[in-house]
């Protein structure tokens, strides 16, 4: 497994199918992706989630290799473009420009996978809150739970109101990494994490 770290965290799993690419960050890091990738080739990408660093690279990769790209369905119209992200930071305009800015990914060469699903040896875990349709990756105790957490100095802590489709959801989705049987917890923004340390945050937040 390598992080890409690039405004979020990118991931790059080795599985028996061939390498497995998790998000594909910003638009204009495509390049940076590119040359990060070098001759490697991926087999497949998942997108955990819609928003824009975590899918601005997925047409490309999409138009370049051809690969299978996997996402949630209730977060693929909004990767295909049939439905507006919120505007992101919330300011008329500019706000709903910059949230749509990466460019669709056709609908044909998305793949909906949901909660219990396994793509390419990785369980599918869906956690929600951040956006409706957003995913995890679950083996052999690690959990790729991509916003679903955010890792500063002092921890594990829940994405930010302003970035979340349902934060009452998203902290729901907190209790519900507690219980799961990963020892290693990897995120879009930060440093790994431990289920202590989730387990201590879902019991202060009473979920």
């Amino acid at each position: 497994m390598k992080r890409f770290a690039l405004v979020a965290n990118t991931y790059w799993l080795d599985t028996p199918q061939g390498p497995l690419l998790v998000d594909s960050g910003m638009p204009n890091e495509n390049r940076k992706l590119l040359g990060l990738l070098g001759e490697e080739k991926p087999a497949a990408l998942l997108l955990t989630h819609h928003h824009l660093d975590h899918v601005g690279g997925a047409r490309k990769l999409w138009e370049r290799f051809g690969l299978p790209i996997y996402a949630h369905p209730l977060d693929i119209p909004f990767i295909a473009g049939e439905k507006r992200r919120p505007p992101f930071p919330p300011i008329p305009w500019l706000g709903d420009w910059i949230a749509n800015s990466a460019k669709p990914v056709p609908k044909e060469a998305l793949t909906p996978v949901g909660e219990g699903a396994v793509v390419m040896g990785w369980q599918v875990v869906h956690l929600p809150g951040h956006t409706p349709g957003q995913i995890g990756l679950l083996r052999e105790g690690v959990l790729i739970a991509a916003d679903a957490l955010r890792v500063g100095p002092k921890g594990p802590i829940v994405s930010p109101a302003m970035v979340n489709h349902d934060t009452q959801e998203a902290r729901r989705t907190v209790g519900k990494i507690a219980r799961l049987e990963a020892d290693t917890i990897l995120v879009g923004h930060g440093p790994p994490t431990t289920l202590e340390a989730v387990r201590a945050l879902a019991e202060k937040l009473g979920v």
